[in-house]
């Protein structure tokens, strides 16, 4: 497998087709051959233990486009960003079994078993558990998307509602037939891939083209090799104001649920790219060393320590990356970093500390001298009108100034001449 070079061209490329490279350079193995023109899912395939096509549809296709990751120089170097949650399951577990590891306290050569609920179905996969179990193992099973569902938070009448990407807990004991019957602690796991702007879809229709669906064939990869350059055809970016935007409630509502006698905790995957994004949104803040391990680093808000922090941590962010020096394919993932951190560190970055950070590089003097600029342009006609067409007024039109009975409102006369009362 080849990284991409330090002068690869900007933009935005499909990087990982139906599991596989295809950006900057085709992986031509038979695991690409296979999976590909079989557009399957090489990750549901690994955890349900039978070939699973890929989930990803759109309008118009009658066949899923299998895009995994995005490569965007976005954050300023070449990054890949993780465009579906699937991409997550790589064939070692290796984010899963990391948060159990990490909440659940494991040791790191400690064996477990670990399935989805979709497959206690199945005789010999409720045998695994039983075995497990005989065996002095700790045993785990898991709910998600397409495999089992989402299980929800249920809203009440004083507090909202929320769905738990991954609800993991574990198993203590079974029938004599492998069914559960007891349980220890649960875990919320939260998968955050990336929001792109655009579709990837016109890049996606030149590979589904150039590599069609059917029986793979030795040269199937032939027309791609030599044309990777239409993986990039009209992809966008990823949006990374909405992707901290839309995350960051859910993570200090599901923390502060995550404190409970019954929970392991709480722990959200972000891939580097997303992770470096959201340093920003966050102040850009000194991260404290946890152990003597470096990748164990913790978030603390002002009063908190690493000595008083570490023992009760229940929370944690795994930064990852796709291994692109692995010769496995589909590339494993690696667990870059551990970010143990509090929803009130995570309250303080965000809404008090970026502050605090923006008044210091003068953000709001800069915008003042920016609407004052743009005041003068607009004086002076150099504005392209960009504004909506004025809105229509409220019921009937009245002479200017004037209010009817009984208002109390503040008149405000438009651009066209209008008069709208301000309410």
């Amino acid at each position: 497998m080849t990284v991409p070079p330090a002068s690869s061209p900007k933009g935005n490329f499909v990087t990982e087709w139906f599991g596989h490279r295809v950006w900057p350079h085709a992986d031509t193995s038979d695991a690409a051959r296979i999976n590909q023109s079989a557009r399957a899912c090489p990750f549901l395939t690994t955890v349900t233990g039978a070939p699973t096509a890929c989930v990803k549809t759109a309008k118009g296709w009658s066949e899923p486009y299998g895009v995994c990751t995005i490569s965007s120089d976005s954050n300023g170097p070449r990054q890949d960003w993780i465009a579906c949650p699937y991409r997550t399951l790589d064939q070692h577990f290796t984010l899963l079994s990391g948060a159990i590891r990490s909440l659940y306290r494991l040791s790191p050569d400690e064996d477990m078993v670990v399935l989805p609920v979709t497959v206690l179905n199945q005789a010999e996969q409720r045998t695994r558990l039983r075995s497990g179990l005989d065996a002095g193992l700790r045993v785990f099973v898991f709910s998600t998307n397409k495999l089992g569902g989402e299980i929800d938070l249920p809203e009440t009448e004083v507090s909202p509602g929320a769905s738990v990407d991954m609800s993991v807990i574990e198993v203590t004991s079974t029938d004599e037939t492998g069914r559960p019957t007891d349980y220890g602690d649960h875990l919320f796991y939260e998968i955050q891939t990336a929001d792109f702007h655009g579709s990837p879809l016109h890049a996606a229709s030149h590979l589904r083209d150039l590599c069609p669906a059917g029986d793979p064939v030795l040269d199937f990869h032939a027309r791609l090799v030599g044309q990777e350059a239409v993986c990039g055809d009209r992809v966008e970016g990823p949006n990374k104001s909405n992707i901290f935007k839309r995350t960051i409630y859910q993570m200090l509502f599901k923390i502060a649920l995550a404190d409970h006698a019954k929970s392991a905790g709480f722990t959200i995957v972000l891939p580097v790219p997303v992770w470096d994004s959201w340093l920003r949104h966050l102040g850009r803040p000194e991260l404290s060393q946890m152990s003597d391990d470096p990748t164990h680093v913790a978030l603390l808000a002002p009063g908190e320590r690493v000595q008083d922090v570490a023992p009760q941590s229940h929370a944690a962010i795994l930064v990852f990356d796709i291994d692109q020096t692995s010769s496995e394919t589909p590339q494993p993932l690696t667990v870059m970093r551990h970010v143990w951190c509090s929803s009130a560190a995570l309250a303080y970055f965000t809404f008090d500390f970026a502050a605090q950070q923006a008044k210091q590089q003068k953000v709001v003097e800069r915008f003042r001298t920016s609407m004052v600029n743009r005041i003068g342009k607009g004086v002076s006609g150099q504005l392209d009108p960009q504004n909506k067409p004025a809105r229509a007024p409220r019921g009937m039109k009245r002479p200017q100034g004037e209010l009817a009975s009984g208002d109390e409102t503040v008149t405000v006369i438009t651009a066209s001449g209008d008069v709208h009362p301000d309410d």
